[in-house]
């Protein structure tokens, strides 16, 4: 008996095109805000404060950044621009700290043993190996 394993199951559902519910959300109330400026202020001052609220609208529903939804990316901008960019390190605080450094200890099973040949060694080595010997 075969069972069929769900995919992509960390997508959101459509539920209008290709909106999900929370971009439609997005949509519905950003749209109800435009409206209701467009309708109470006259009609030149209302398209100043309509177009900046239905571009973020706009944004938060469609735009992505590193494939993120706009909205974490305004969340770490915020986060990012309130808390503080460099840190103090007081010296007096902790008196207790050591810093040391590692040194590797040279032994002798670090050393390899080296060998000093002979030119008749190695002449006579060479000639083996041309004729195929041992």
């Amino acid at each position: 008996m075969q069972f069929k394993v769900p995919q992509n199951i960390d997508m959101q559902d459509k539920i209008l095109g290709p909106l999900t519910m929370v971009q439609f959300i997005y949509a519905v109330i950003g749209g109800g805000i435009c409206y209701a400026i467009y309708s109470t202020i006259p009609q030149p001052f209302s398209y100043v404060l309509v177009l900046p609220i239905a571009l973020f609208v706009l944004a938060l529903i469609f735009l992505k950044i590193n494939e993120r939804p706009f909205l974490d990316f305004l969340v770490s901008l915020a986060y990012f621009m309130t808390t503080p960019k460099s840190r103090m390190w007081h010296h007096d605080a902790n008196s207790n700290l050591s810093v040391e450094i590692y040194q590797p200890k040279i032994t002798q099973q670090n050393i390899a043993p080296t060998k000093q040949f002979t030119h008749e060694q190695i002449a006579d080595f060479a000639k083996r190996v041309d004729q195929g010997q041992k």
